[in-house]
């Protein structure tokens, strides 16, 4: 029987050590084609990155020197007589424009009142562009207009692509002697630049790559699919934050490698002063498959090696196994001793092989040990007992930090209810007047419904903050939820709360919210109520001053209404 169980042991052993040498080789060889389908890909990724960059570059440097040549003409001194009085030179100048640069579609000057006084081979001239944003915004500023179809001149001009005409305007005033606008200098860029521009990159990379052209929102502008949305939302947002870089994505049926970059086609490319840019993306992107297509024959014989490596450590785990099974037995009776018998407390010195005697030396440390070991749980007691009084404390401060509120960094209801009962203990007695205002912002449903919700953000912010600003250190301001907002006046009656009220409608109707280029205008309704002797808490006073401002959007909104009190309510009665 104990030699049926010594081969037992034997075969378990070695079955152990090769199961081990079989998860090291898988490992090795696993991490070895890991590492270099990694690096294939980042390799891959880091080349998307650079074409993205470049078609980037490339559409930034068409744009800057088109944007800063419409503005050199139109500021030019010797033309500043001649715009609107000699056409023949002005035509000459458009065409030596159109010359050096062949990607212009069109180019034009356009009088003040918005009639086309010169186009380019006469076409267009005489035609209103009132309403046009290239030549309204162009009145008053430089300016690059977004990737539009053409609708006037895609009948006019015979063109060797076969996509639909497409154009980017330029546009810039031009003035007169003493500075007045006498009109617009415009040009209409073909968007068959970039078009030449992506198709040049593509014919110098991999096969499978493809180089896609997003506006702002995150739609195919140059690429295939136009006007498709392939990334979604969160993806856009990234990449617009990011502003270049590289991700994995899946399209369709299959995933794609892709490096982005953004055009720099706002301020830092020198391109209209105060424009907020017209945030184009680009985006090439490769196949993973045709990516990591030289990785698979890497695998196969990475594989190969990997099975050998597997077969050769098995038959010496075997060896191994044979050899190690005596001392082991050995090394697990004296341990089981120690376990049974109270007196056995050490192990005896194994013969034979220097690990064996190394590992019983090592065992018997380990039960000398045994006391240092219970000193260091006691003192890890210790420890414990103060991290856990650290995390009270830890707790403690999310407590406060739930009184916040986190869109505007005022105090919430739960955070005002401590300042709010504090404050209705020192009216009740008789220490000081408190008064109680609730403010509410008006027609802010139509904000977020005209704007959008981020717009209704930051009315919300500003109105806190405008709040926050005109009131006492002493008062104490909170945001209920929504638009609302309450604001605790310590020391104060009814008439002076009142006048607090009426400061604060003006300067919330004085104020405006700029967001996304727009100035947007608010007003709120204030009602207004004092703590009464008669009040059983702070939440009655609050009551009356939400009725009074129901009362004051009733009236027309934008006003202040103050609620009567209890005691005048009563002697009325």
């Amino acid at each position: 029987m104990s030699f049926r169980n010594r081969l037992r042991f034997e075969h378990q052993l070695a079955a152990l050590v090769g199961l081990l040498c079989l998860a090291l080789v898988g490992a090795t060889v696993g991490g070895a084609v890991w590492l270099e389908r990694r690096s294939a890909i980042q390799l891959a990724e880091a080349r998307l990155a650079r074409l993205a960059t470049g078609m980037a570059e490339t559409l930034d440097v068409t744009l800057r020197e088109r944007f800063r040549e419409i503005q050199v003409v139109a500021g030019l001194e010797p033309l500043r007589e001649r715009w609107s009085s000699d056409a023949t030179m002005v035509r000459g100048v458009l065409a030596a424009m159109r010359t050096t640069a062949p990607d212009y579609a069109w180019l034009g000057f356009v009088s003040a009142d918005g009639r086309i006084r010169v186009g380019t081979d006469g076409l267009l001239e005489g035609m209103a562009m009132n309403g046009r944003a290239w030549f309204e915004t162009g009145l008053a500023r430089p300016n690059v207009g977004d990737v539009h179809e053409a609708v006037l001149l895609s009948r006019l001009l015979v063109r060797a692509e076969p996509e639909p005409l497409r154009l980017v305007d330029v546009a810039a005033p031009v003035r007169d002697a003493a500075g007045g606008v006498i009109g617009v200098l415009a040009g209409h860029l073909s968007w068959d630049w970039a078009i030449r521009a992506r198709r040049r990159l593509l014919d110098e990379d991999l096969p499978g790559t493809d180089l896609w052209v997003l506006d702002r929102r995150g739609h195919v502008i140059l690429g295939p699919r136009l006007g498709t949305m392939p990334f979604g939302p969160a993806r856009i947002g990234a990449m617009v934050e990011q502003g270049s870089g590289r991700f994995t994505a899946a399209l369709g049926t299959e995933t794609v490698l892709a490096g982005f970059a953004s055009a720099a086609t706002g301020e830092r490319s020198g391109i209209a002063g105060g424009d907020p840019g017209l945030g184009w993306i680009v985006v090439a992107t490769r196949p993973e498959a045709q990516a990591l297509a030289p990785v698979r024959r890497s695998v196969q014989a990475l594989l190969a090696l990997g099975a050998a490596a597997a077969v050769i450590g098995i038959a010496l785990a075997w060896c191994l196994g044979r050899r190690a099974a005596a001392p082991l037995r050995r090394m697990t009776a004296a341990a089981d001793r120690i376990g049974r018998e109270a007196e056995a407390t050490t192990l005896p010195r194994l013969d034979g092989a220097r690990e064996f005697v190394a590992l019983s030396a090592a065992l018997r440390s380990l039960l000398r040990r045994i006391g240092t070991v219970e000193r260091e749980l006691n003192d890890a007691t210790t420890r414990s007992t103060r991290v856990a009084a650290f995390y009270r404390r830890q707790i403690e401060d999310l407590r406060q930090v739930a009184g916040t509120d986190v869109l505007t960094g005022l105090l919430n209801r739960r955070g005002f209810a401590g300042p709010a009962e504090e404050a209705f203990a020192q009216a009740r007695g008789g220490r000081c007047g408190v008064a109680v205002l609730v403010v509410d912002i008006d027609h802010f449903k139509r904000v977020n419904d005209q704007h959008g919700h981020d717009a209704g953000d930051a009315v919300i912010r500003h109105v806190g903050a405008l709040l926050a600003e005109t009131v006492r250190g002493s008062d104490t301001v909170a945001r209920f939820g929504g638009e609302e907002f309450v604001v605790l006046l310590l020391g104060l009656g009814g008439s002076e709360a009142g006048l607090i009220a009426e400061r604060l409608c003006v300067a919330a109707r004085g104020a405006e919210i700029a967001h996304g280029g727009r100035a947007i205008a608010v007003t709120v309704s204030i009602g207004v109520a004092t703590v009464s002797a008669r009040d059983p808490d702070i939440q009655a006073a609050i009551a009356r001053a939400d009725a009074a401002l129901y009362e004051a959007k009733a009236r027309g909104r934008d006003r202040v209404s103050v609620a009567v009190e209890t005691e005048e309510i009563e002697r009325a009665a």
